[in-house]
Parts: C-alpha cells; structure tokens; sequence
C-alpha cells in the first residue's frame, strides 16, 4: 500500500509542476487554457474555474497535459477571440511555453534541495577506502586501505555518494579514471582506476565491482565499553577481525554481535601504521537473544549546516550535480554504454519510490527531487511530441521567419509519437522482465 501511495504521491507531484509551469505561461500570454489534467482515462474529480479551465484529475497517473486553445485541433468558441488562441502566437512565446515545463521541474527540484539544506544539511561517510578487494581494478590501480579520495575525474569528492555520481559521469570510458588521494600516511597520489568491469555490467553497484568498500571507521567510544577495554581509539580504521579482512560495517557488526563475550584479535590503521589488538565484545540481551557489542558508533562521517541564504548556492550546487548524472546517464543508452535494458518503467519507480519512503521522508524528498530533474531534462530532448522538439521547431521559425510547413510537423509528431511510445513500451517490458525473472 505505501509503494502505491508513495508512487501516486510522485507522479502527482512532479507531473502537476511540469504542467503547472505550461499553464502559468499560457496565461501570461493571453492564451486561454481549455484543460488542465494530471492524469490520463476516466475523470476521478474536477471542477471549472471562472476562466473555464477545467482542472480534472483521472484515474491512470502516468503523466498529464494542459490544453490550450488552439484552431489546429478546435473551433473557436464564440466567446474567444484569436489573441486567446495558442498556435497563433509569436514563435518566441511558444518556445517560452514548450520551455516552462521542464524549467519548473527544475524549480520544484532547487526548491527541495534548498529545504533539505536548510533542515537537515548534508551528511554522508568521507570516501576513506577499506580493505581493496583480491585481484580487483582497485588493488590494480593501488588503492590501499586508509587512502581518503579527494578527486574522482578531477572533480572533488566529500561523500562516498559524491565518488558515486563522479563515477557515473565516466562510465564507459575508454581511459582509466584518475583519483586523487591522500594516503594513510599523508601523501598525496594519484590511482588511474580502470572502471571498463562495471561500464560492461553497469546495472551493478560500482563499488563492489571495482573492488572498493568504505572504510570501517571508529567514531565515538562508549564510557566503560568493551572498545575502551580492547584499546579501540576514535579514529582507528579497523581492517581485520578474526583474521579476515573486515568488507564494511554491516558485516563487521554481524560479526561482533555473533561472538559475545569472546576474544577476536584484530588489525587496525593509526596513524598510518597498523596495530595488532583484542577486541572484547560485550554480552548484551536484546530482544531475548545474547549479541556481543563493542560500543563504538561510525566514523568518518562528514555533515554540513548551512543557513538560508548559504542554501541556496548548496542547492545550487545539487541540482548541477544530479542534473549532471541525469543527462550523463541518457546519452550513454543512446551511445550504447549504458544497456537498454537498464531502462526503468513505471513499475520500478513505484518500487523504488516505496523503499523511499520506508526510509524515511528525507530519502523521498531526494528521490522526488532527481525525479523532477530527470522529467525536465527527458522532456528538453530533441524529440517531436516532447518539449524540446517543440522548442527546437520553434527556434526553427524564428531563423527562417516563418512557420514550419503543416505536413512536416504532423509527419514530425508521427514519428516522435512512435519513439516515444516505443521506449515506454520498453520501459513496461523491462519491468515486467525484472519482476518474473
């Protein structure tokens, strides 16, 4: 129920923006607005205002549409006149129109970000590596433990999420990706790390194929804890435990609470040296079951505050970032880097907008927001039947001075109407595959 919910929630939002940003630019044009929808199919509600626009909600909410008067597809009442008619207006003030849309995707994305800044900040683990994986692109580049990346592709990198997006930008490239880190021991170098393992299975997270795992970093000790005991200090990187490698925090955790009240010696990096210890996990009943604990919470991690005005260039700096990653993302499907069958539909934004809000509302608020910036730049492609191919023919008219022959622009709409339709049927198709396999 709460994946339908979240979903519904989703498309409303973000379709009824886009539309809104249409429809407040025909208005200001002197265009009269026959119909605003969010949604397709049957009418669930709607109501006329005292302009008479219809404002309908229906009952399939894949998408939605406001209506202009326009002669190509309607008589003209008796009560309009021709200046309240859309296909007549100055090619300019279309363009302005076609460009309102994904522009107000744009908006409501900034408009998130800027809240999320200003009430939560930012927060995430310093891309500090772990123990680099056997025979993998990282131990080839050299990644060590403890090497704090500092640039990925030139570009600099606070958060593992960061080293994520800079890494989404590359994927496909030919060339090794250059990363700037400081080691253990302070110094700076570059790694040259090959990504082509994931470019050839992007749909996998790239840390794992790449060989790379954050760090398992001490952050804050308990008083009297078994940590304190073991000789654990805040900032210790531990890197074995029971004499395996340590792959990250979930597993490490398992592990400690799997051997309450045992002795597990241990290897950790200080200071850029390694340290032999014990470690002591205490016996804790939780929930009837004995678990062992060390007291130690997460290091590592970075948080950022900012106050209204200084926000507002942090959401700024956001919306570039995810923009980045959208328009990155598309064209290497189209350049064939990324699979098409990496292609996601309705289903998949259903279930990952319903893991978003298990999460939390923060995480579905950022997922909105990437799903308003993805819906803005889809809709700015050169594509007849969407935004930008309606921008691009208006640009058209006003180089030649004229408007664009009739026949051109319905063969035009043909085709991009079947470009369309045949990614969201492959979209669908997707989904369906990934649902029964």
């Amino acid at each position: 129920m709460l994946t339908v919910l979240a979903f519904v929630v989703v498309i409303l939002v973000i379709v009824a923006f886009h539309e809104w940003g249409h429809f407040l630019a025909m208005r200001a044009f002197g265009v009269r607005v026959l119909t605003f929808s969010v949604g397709f199919g049957p009418r669930l509600c709607r109501f006329t205002d005292r302009r008479g626009t219809d404002w309908v909600i229906s009952a399939i909410p894949l998408g939605g549409f406001v209506r202009p008067l326009d002669r190509r597809d309607s008589e003209i009442p008796e009560d309009a006149t021709l200046d309240e008619e859309f296909s007549g207006k100055p090619a300019w003030q279309r363009v302005i129109v076609y460009a309102a849309g994904p522009i107000f995707n744009f908006i409501l994305a900034f408009l998130i970000y800027w809240l999320l800044m200003m009430t939560a900040g930012e927060r995430g683990y310093a891309p500090v590596v772990g123990n680099p994986t056997a025979d993998s692109p990282a131990v080839a580049a050299g990644f060590e433990p403890g090497d704090r990346m500092l640039t990925v592709g030139g570009r600099k990198v606070d958060t593992w999420q960061d080293v994520m997006g800079r890494l989404v930008l590359r994927l496909g490239d030919a060339e090794p990706v250059p990363v700037q880190v400081r080691d253990s021991r302070g110094q700076e170098r570059t790694r040259q790390l090959d990504i082509s393992a994931w470019s050839r299975d992007p749909e996998q997270s790239p840390l794992p194929v790449l060989g790379l795992s954050p760090a398992v970093v001490i952050g804050e000790i308990a008083e009297g804890s078994g940590a304190q005991r073991s000789g654990v200090r805040t900032g210790d990187q531990v890197l074995t435990t029971d004499g395996q490698p340590v792959p990250g925090w979930s597993a490490w955790r398992q592990k400690l609470q799997e051997s309450p009240g045992q002795a597990l010696p241990a290897t950790v990096l200080r200071d850029g040296r390694e340290h032999s210890l014990t470690l002591h996990p205490e016996p804790v009943t939780v929930e009837d079951r004995v678990v062992g604990q060390l007291g130690v919470l997460p290091g590592g991690i970075v948080e950022q505050r900012y106050n209204p005005l200084s926000a507002l260039d942090a959401a700024g700096g956001r919306l570039a970032d995810q923009s980045g990653v959208v328009w990155a993302s598309i064209a290497k499907l189209f350049t064939g880097h990324l699979p098409l069958d990496s292609l996601g539909g309705p289903v998949t934004i259903a279930q990952v907008a319903g893991q978003s809000a298990e999460v939390g509302i923060l995480s579905f608020l950022m997922l909105l927001a990437y799903l308003s910036i993805t819906l803005g730049i889809i809709n700015l492609l050169p594509v007849p039947m969407l935004d930008g191919g309606w921008i691009l023919f208006g640009i058209i008219e006003m180089i030649r001075g004229r408007s664009l022959p009739e026949r051109f622009l319905t063969t035009a709409q043909g085709v991009g109407l079947t470009l369309v339709m045949s990614f969201m049927l492959l979209a669908i198709y997707n989904d369906l595959v990934r649902q029964f396999s």
